[in-house]
C-alpha cells in the first residue's frame, strides 16, 4: 500500500515542478555533495498529511509522513540522507556524487495528487567549465585612440538559468593585465605602435575557469612619424642650370603613406623622391616632404634650395622712363635701376665711365641730380654684377637743353693775336643743345672771307671756326659771331684780333692759406699771352731784407696756377711778386702778395729763468720794449717819406698774420670759378689776410716793371733805398685767348 501511495503522490505533483523555491540555489559540481535545506511555508501542510519531495524531472525523490518518518526513492536511495525535522518544518538532506541530470529546482508536496506547497524547495545549480573562448576580436586598432577587444566563451553550468555570469581575464604577451572585464568588451587606449598578443579566458562566478584562448595578434596602426630625408642635408646652394640631386623621404606609418613635396608651402610633386633635375631659379625657395595615410600627416624637415643666378637689369630709368628723357637744364633728375640677381648684386651707376654712385649686396641703387647741367648730358649706364657670368649693363639717354655759352674749362677768352700780312685760325665753341648755327660778321670791311665753318665737338659743343689770311691792316679789329639754336634768341660774341705783344699780368694773385713752418702756397690766373707762349717768374724776399731772390719760373698751363714755396724760414713774413713774359717781349708790370710761415722766429724763444732773477729780467723786459718802439717809430717814419699813409691801426706786427699750418690737398686745379672775363677794378686782396690786418703793401699790388737791376730794384721800406715810385693801375677785363703763335708784331696793345 505505501508503493502505492507514493506512486500517486508522484503523479500528484509531476504537474507543479514550476513551483518557486523557498531558498537560494544550492551551486555544486560534478561529483561534488550537494546539501539542500529549506523552510516549509507556514501553514503549507494540513494536519495528518504526508510531505513529499519532488526532482527536477518530476519525479519524486523521498516522503516524509507526519510522523516524521522518511522513504528514499529510487536511484537517490544511496545518494540521498534526509535530515530535515517535518514538526519544525525544516527540509534538510545531502546529495552526493552530484550529477549535471540532478541540476534543476526541487519542489514540494502536501500528498494527494494535486496539492502543492507553493514557495517550498531549492534548486541545484551544477557548475560546468565555460568554453575556450575563440580568438579575440578587435575594433581596428589605432595609436592614441580606444580600442575594443571582444572575447567569447559559453557557459557550461545547468540548468541553463542559472543566472550566474561569466567575467574575462586578459594577458599581453603571456602577462596578465591587470583588468577583468565584466563582459565580453575589453576597451582601453592605444598607447603603443608596437604589435602585440592579446589572449582572453572566462570564468564564472564561484565556478571554473575556462581555457586561454588562442592569441590575437594586434598591429596598431598609426600616422606618419620618424621621418627621414636621404641625403640628410638641408641646404643646397646651386648656379642655375647646375644638376641638382635627388632627395628621398620616408617615414614610418600603417598603413603606408603616401608621399608628396611642397614647395614654399604649395604642392610641388607627388612621390617618395624629389628630383629638381637642372635648376633654374624658379626653383628657389624651402621645400618639404609631407607622408600622409589615413590616420593624418605630417611633414619633414624644411630643406632650403638656393639657386644663384646671374644679374639681369630689369629696369633702368631716369625720372621713372626709360630710353630717352629730355629735360630742362637746372631741373632734377633721379636715375634709378632695379636688379635681379642671386646673390644680390654690385650695383654701379655711371655717366660714361665716372662713376655717380654704387650701392653693395643690394638689388636696387638710386643717384639724384637736384639741378641737370647741359654738360651732364649724355649716355647714363647701370651695370650690375655678382660674380656669377659676365657683367650686365643697360643705358638710359639724358638730353638737357640749355641756353647758349661759351664751352671750355674757364670762360673763353675771344683774343687773337697776329702778324701782318700773316694768318690767323679763330675757333669759338660754344655750349648749347640743340647744336646752334654760327653767323660771322663785321661792321666794317675787311677783305676776308667771313663764311666760316663749323664742327659739332661732342653733342653739346660746337666749334665754329675763321680762317683769316694775308691779314692788312683793315682785318685788326674786332668780328661779331652770331648763335643761334632756336632756343631763348641768338647771343652774338666779339671775336678781337689784335698784333703780338708782350703777355698780360696775372691776376688773382693770392696767398692760399695753407703755411706751414718752412713753405706757403700760392695761387694766380694766367692772363693773355700776347700770341706767344709765356712763362711766370716768381720772386720773393724776407721782410726785413732787401734783395729780390728768384724762386722758380713757371710754364703756362692754361688753367689756374697752384704752387708750393718751401724753404722758408718759420714765423717769417714774405714778399713774393709775379712777373709774366714770353718771347716777344716781358710784360711791363708784375703783383705782389704777402704771407707769413707758421711758427714762431727763431729769435723769440720761450726763458726759462728762476724765480730770483725776477727783478733782472723785468728791466730786460722795460729796455726791450723801449728799444722796439724806437726801431718801430725809425720804420714808420722811413715808410711815410717814402709816401706810405697807414690807416689807424695797421701797424706792420707780426702779431698782426695770420698763421696757418693747413696742407693742400691740391697742386694745380682748373679754372673753376675763376673767370678771365670777370671785371677786375682794383687790386687783388690778400687771401691771408683779414681786413683789418692788410699790410702796406696791400696798395702796392701792380707795378711797372723798370728792368733795372736787382739790387737797384730792391725795396726795404726802411727808407735805407728806394727805387722811382711805382704806378698803382686796375686790371680790365681780359677775353682774351691765347694761340701760342710765334711771330712777332708791331702792335703791341694789350687791352
Amino acid at each position: 500500500m505505501v508503493k502505492i501511495a507514493a506512486v500517486s503522490i508522484i503523479y500528484a505533483v509531476a504537474g507543479v515542478v514550476s513551483v518557486a523555491p523557498s531558498a537560494s540555489p544550492v551551486l555544486s559540481a560534478v561529483s561534488d555533495t550537494a546539501r539542500f535545506s529549506w523552510e516549509i511555508p507556514q501553514g503549507g501542510l494540513g494536519s495528518g498529511v504526508n510531505f513529499y519531495t519532488v526532482s527536477p524531472a518530476g519525479v519524486a525523490v523521498f516522503v516524509v509522513t507526519a510522523a516524521g518518518a522518511s522513504l528514499v526513492f529510487g536511484n537517490y536511495r544511496v545518494r540521498l540522507e534526509y535530515q530535515g525535522n517535518i514538526a519544525a518544518r525544516n527540509v534538510t538532506f545531502t546529495l552526493s556524487n552530484i550529477q549535471t541530470s540532478d541540476a534543476g529546482t526541487y519542489t514540494c508536496g502536501a500528498g494527494g495528487a494535486t496539492p502543492v506547497i507553493q514557495n517550498c524547495g531549492q534548486k541545484l545549480v551544477v557548475l560546468g567549465k565555460p568554453t575556450t573562448p575563440g580568438r579575440p576580436v578587435s575594433t581596428t586598432p589605432v595609436y592614441n585612440q580606444q580600442v575594443t577587444l571582444t572575447c567569447s566563451s559559453t557557459s557550461t553550468t545547468v540548468p541553463a538559468d542559472h543566472g550566474l555570469t561569466l567575467t574575462y581575464t586578459w594577458q599581453r604577451d603571456n602577462t596578465d593585465i591587470t583588468y577583468t572585464s565584466p563582459g565580453s568588451p575589453y576597451t582601453f587606449t592605444l598607447s603603443s605602435r608596437d604589435s602585440h598578443s592579446y589572449r582572453c579566458r572566462a570564468r564564472e562566478s564561484q565556478g571554473l575557469e575556462s581555457e586561454w584562448s588562442q592569441g590575437y595578434n594586434m598591429e596598431p596602426q598609426y600616422g606618419p612619424y620618424q621621418i627621414s630625408l636621404t641625403p640628410s642635408t638641408s641646404s643646397y646652394t646651386v648656379t642655375e642650370h647646375q644638376a641638382f640631386p635627388s632627395i628621398t623621404c620616408s617615414a614610418l606609418c600603417r598603413p603606408g603613406c603616401s608621399y608628396r613635396w611642397l614647395h614654399n608651402g604649395t604642392a610641388f610633386s607627388s612621390g617618395a623622391t624629389l628630383s629638381l633635375g637642372q635648376t633654374d631659379r624658379s626653383k628657389t625657395g624651402s621645400y618639404r616632404c609631407q607622408p600622409s595615410n589615413t590616420h593624418g600627416r605630417s611633414d619633414s624637415v624644411t630643406v632650403s634650395v638656393d639657386v644663384q643666378y646671374p644679374a639681369s637689369v630689369v629696369v633702368f630709368t631716369a625720372n621713372s622712363l626709360s630710353g630717352t628723357l629730355t629735360v630742362n637744364e637746372s631741373d632734377p633728375v633721379t636715375l634709378r635701376c632695379q636688379v635681379d640677381s642671386n646673390p644680390r648684386s654690385v650695383i654701379r651707376l655711371l655717366n660714361g665711365t665716372e662713376e655717380l654712385t654704387w650701392a653693395d649686396n643690394s638689388l636696387t641703387a638710386e643717384y639724384r641730380l637736384e639741378s641737370a647741367d647741359c654738360r651732364q648730358r649724355g649716355n647714363y649706364s647701370c651695370t650690375a654684377t655678382n660674380n656669377i657670368g659676365a657683367p650686365v649693363r643697360q643705358r638710359v639717354e639724358l638730353l638737357v637743353k640749355c641756353p647758349l655759352r661759351l664751352d671750355g674749362p674757364v670762360a673763353q677768352q675771344l683774343k687773337y693775336a697776329a702778324r701782318l700780312a700773316g694768318n690767323v685760325n679763330v675757333s669759338v665753341s660754344v655750349l648749347a643743345y640743340p647744336l646752334p648755327t654760327f653767323t660771322w660778321s663785321r661792321t666794317t670791311s675787311t677783305s676776308q672771307d667771313l663764311t666760316g665753318s663749323s664742327s659739332p665737338a661732342s653733342d653739346i659743343s660746337v666749334t665754329a671756326r675763321l680762317h683769316l689770311t694775308n691779314l692788312q691792316l683793315q682785318d685788326f679789329g674786332d668780328y661779331s659771331l652770331t648763335v643761334n639754336n632756336g632756343e631763348g634768341g641768338s647771343v652774338t660774341y666779339t671775336v678781337s684780333i689784335v698784333t703780338e705783344g708782350p703777355p698780360q699780368i696775372p691776376t688773382q694773385f693770392r696767398d692760399l692759406d695753407n703755411a706751414t713752418t718752412s713753405s706757403v702756397w700760392l695761387s694766380w690766373l694766367p692772363g693773355f699771352n700776347g700770341g706767344q707762349l709765356q712763362t711766370f717768374l716768381l720772386e720773393h724776399h724776407q721782410f726785413g731784407t732787401r734783395i729780390w731772390t728768384v724762386y722758380k719760373t713757371y710754364a703756362d698751363t692754361g688753367k689756374m696756377m697752384v704752387v708750393e714755396v718751401t724753404g722758408l724760414t718759420p714765423g717769417h713774413i714774405y714778399i713774393f711778386r709775379l712777373h709774366a713774359k714770353n718771347d716777344y717781349v716781358d710784360s711791363s708790370r708784375y703783383v705782389l702778395v704777402q704771407t707769413r710761415t707758421a711758427g714762431d722766429p727763431p729769435n723769440q724763444q720761450k726763458l726759462e729763468t728762476p724765480c730770483s732773477y725776477t727783478g733782472v729780467i723785468a728791466g730786460s723786459t722795460v729796455g726791450t720794449f723801449l728799444l722796439t718802439l724806437l726801431i718801430g717809430g725809425i720804420v714808420l717814419m722811413a715808410l711815410y717819406r717814402k709816401g706810405y699813409r697807414p690807416r689807424l691801426g695797421h701797424v706792420l706786427t707780426e702779431t698782426a698774420l695770420r698763421k696757418s699750418t693747413r696742407n693742400p690737398e691740391t697742386v694745380e686745379m682748373d679754372n673753376r670759378g675763376y673767370s678771365s672775363l670777370d671785371q677786375i677794378n682794383g687790386p687783388v686782396q690778400y687771401s691771408n689776410l683779414e681786413e683789418s690786418e692788410k699790410q702796406p703793401y696791400s696798395q702796392l699790388k701792380i707795378y711797372e716793371n723798370t728792368k733795372a737791376d736787382a739790387a737797384a730794384v730792391a725795396s726795404t721800406y726802411e727808407g735805407i733805398t728806394e727805387t722811382p715810385p711805382v704806378t698803382y693801375e686796375s686790371i680790365k677785363q681780359s677775353p682774351y685767348q691765347n694761340t701760342g703763335a710765334n711771330s712777332q708784331g708791331s702792335d703791341h696793345d694789350n687791352k
